[in-house]
């Protein structure tokens, strides 16, 4: 029905498209994104919940992996078992180790395809560009396992010139980070390439990592309208595991994951039509000390079109495909071929846009699932009202079919429904304000039942929830920005903190620029039911850059300015529970450029 109405506006509008009046589009800081519709689109125009993390925000992190950069969304939480630990990101409640959200490098799926979760430190930072996060579901887009929201990292591409980067950074911990990297321009091809390398002695028994990371992008520009992208990267990283509250045990765990990944795309126009095309393989190697030992690789195949040849209107279809491959050394091996369709149509008038798309996703020898979602937003001077309902899947993994005792091979896809208004609003020309509130309902959720002894679909959530985020931006050179989320789980609180308030002020004046931040975490529990309380916790960080010359940068780095004594609740394999966060720590840095 929502397609319908697209098409039945798109041949009835007869006023001027938002795309070309410049004079209407409102102010937020976010401006252009990509993931809510494979395609650029402004902030302002999408019915989903947006946020970005952009290259300005990136350079106020002390961090080192890219998915640490999100602690400070709203609506989103990083479980951690340290500062170089393992990490789980929750959207909205719903993560289960990246399971349940879809984690895309440039639009490719990067996920383990055993267990089909994300491996969130072997996504270093060196080469990200932008962080763009879409909550609540968007299977329609992007397919099983985008139903909390999707996570995608956009990586730096080559800028056509000469550069070279070096950045040396020194910290608490015996922490060394180095990270490079090399452009050039040949003709009509364009490179670049970095190399990351980091170490740490860590802040606690147990809790050293050592990391390296290498990327490579290489364009070729045909012309002005077409060009071919090839892109590659390999992680090698060693983390150990310390000790969660209350373990007196020797820690002696480690993890040792090697990851690779390298695609080719081909984009194109022509008049009003957009063409891309991707091939793909995501890879790795996994070794850890209870004896777990695994290969894993997908590859896969997509190619998409989008048509304008309607006012205002933007019509996208699409085939994917992908084979997932897993070989739990000496104890079994799985692979599965995936085959998926899509649409997705949006119009665009002076007052009002829609939008709605579907997907199809067959698995060989399976039955196959519908995903869908539709939006809506209405637009008067300098307010808007976005609306939108969503359905988003995932496909059970090799672990829940196949590898343990409690795997269970007839399991069906895990679903979830979710609702959601709210209110864009540009209070003045220094401000902006965004609100949300959303309802989900899961259904099929693979959980282990004691009555069969194995995993079965008979787990429902329902979650209800709100956020906001308030910009302020009084001068050019100071913005203030503040956030704050509420989420009701009901029983269901083992692990998500029920409110969280976040923000940061930044100044930026010439050579010099800083960033204060802080995150206050409260009705917070280690359990469900609202049982054993995890003490509420605020932390501050702070980040200074000096340019004193174009070819040198400094920079000051200090985390938990205060010296909280916290604890965050993680939920990984083999590490649940509580773990100690690390105290006060410094950080200095020096880049060259030439």
């Amino acid at each position: 029905m929502v397609l319908f109405l697209i098409f039945i506006l798109s041949l009835t509008d007869s006023s001027e498209s938002v795309m070309d009046t410049v004079g209407a589009k409102m102010y937020f800081s976010e401006g252009i994104v990509v993931t809510a519709s494979r395609y650029e689109d402004e902030v302002s125009d999408i019915s989903s919940s947006v946020s970005v993390i952009t290259e300005t925000d990136i350079k106020f992190v002390n961090s080192y992996i890219a998915p640490d950069l999100l602690s400070g969304v709203s609506g989103v939480e990083v479980m951690k078992t340290g500062n170089f630990g393992r990490a789980d990101v929750v959207i909205r409640g719903i993560g289960n180790n990246g399971r349940k959200l879809g984690f895309l490098v440039d639009g490719r799926p990067e996920k383990m395809a055993i267990y089909g979760c994300a491996v969130t430190h072997t996504f270093p930072l060196h080469n990200v560009k932008r962080i763009e996060v879409v909550k609540g579901p968007l299977s329609s887009l992007y397919g099983s396992g985008a139903m909390g929201g999707v996570v995608n990292i956009l990586t730096k591409q080559p800028s056509g010139e000469s550069k070279i980067d070096l950045t040396y950074d020194y910290g608490s911990f015996d922490t060394r980070n180095i990270t490079g990297s090399f452009e050039e321009s040949f003709s009509k091809l364009d490179f670049l390439g970095t190399v990351q390398k980091n170490s740490s002695d860590g802040y606690q028994q147990n809790s050293a990592s050592n990391t390296e990371a290498y990327q490579g992008n290489l364009i070729y520009n045909i012309n002005e309208n077409w060009k071919v992208d090839n892109y590659a990267k390999y992680v090698d990283t060693y983390k150990e595991d310390p000790a969660a509250v209350g373990d007196t045990s020797t820690p002696l765990g480690y993890q040792n994951y090697e990851r690779g990944a390298f695609d080719i795309s081909v984009h194109g126009e022509m008049d009003k039509i957009d063409f891309q095309t991707k091939i793909y393989r995501t890879y790795g190697y996994h070794q850890f000390s209870d004896g777990w030992e695994s290969r894993d690789k997908t590859d896969g195949f997509n190619s998409s079109v989008i048509l304008s040849l309607l006012k205002g209107n933007k019509t996208q279809g699409g085939v994917e495909f992908y084979k997932q491959y897993g070989n739990w050394i000496s104890n079994g091996e799985w692979d599965r071929k995936v085959y998926e369709g899509f649409v997705h149509m949006e119009q665009k008038t002076t007052f009002v846009n829609l939008s709605g798309g579907m997907r199809y996703t067959y698995v060989k020898d399976s039955e196959g699932v519908f995903s869908y979602d539709g939006g809506i937003v209405l637009k008067y001077n300098n307010t808007r009202i976005r609306g939108r309902i969503g359905k988003g899947f995932r496909l059970p993994s090799f672990n829940d079919l196949y590898l343990f005792p409690v795997s269970n091979p007839s399991l069906n896809s895990e679903e979830l429904m979710s609702y959601e208004i709210g209110l864009r609003q540009k209070l003045s020309d220094i401000a902006d304000l965004d609100i949300a509130v959303y309802r989900m309902n899961t259904n099929n959720f693979i959980r282990f039942s004691p009555a069969s002894g194995q995993f079965e679909n008979v787990d429902t959530l329902v979650e209800k929830g709100m956020e906001t985020s308030l910009g302020v931006y009084p001068l050019d050179w100071v913005k203030l920005r503040v956030f704050y989320s509420y989420i009701d789980r009901e029983e269901r609180t083992q692990g998500v903190p029920g409110q969280k308030f976040s923000g940061s002020l930044t100044l930026e004046k010439d050579i010099l620029e800083g960033r204060l931040s802080g995150r206050y975490l409260t009705d917070y529990y280690a359990a469900d039911n609202h049982s054993e309380e995890i003490p509420s916790y605020y932390v501050f960080d702070f980040r200074l850059n000096v340019r004193p010359k174009d070819y040198i940068s400094l920079s000051l780095g200090v985390d938990n300015i205060l010296d909280e004594d916290y604890t965050r609740y993680v939920e990984v394999p083999n590490a649940n529970g509580l773990y100690y966060m690390p105290g006060r720590t410094f950080k200095f840095g020096v880049t060259l450029r030439k």
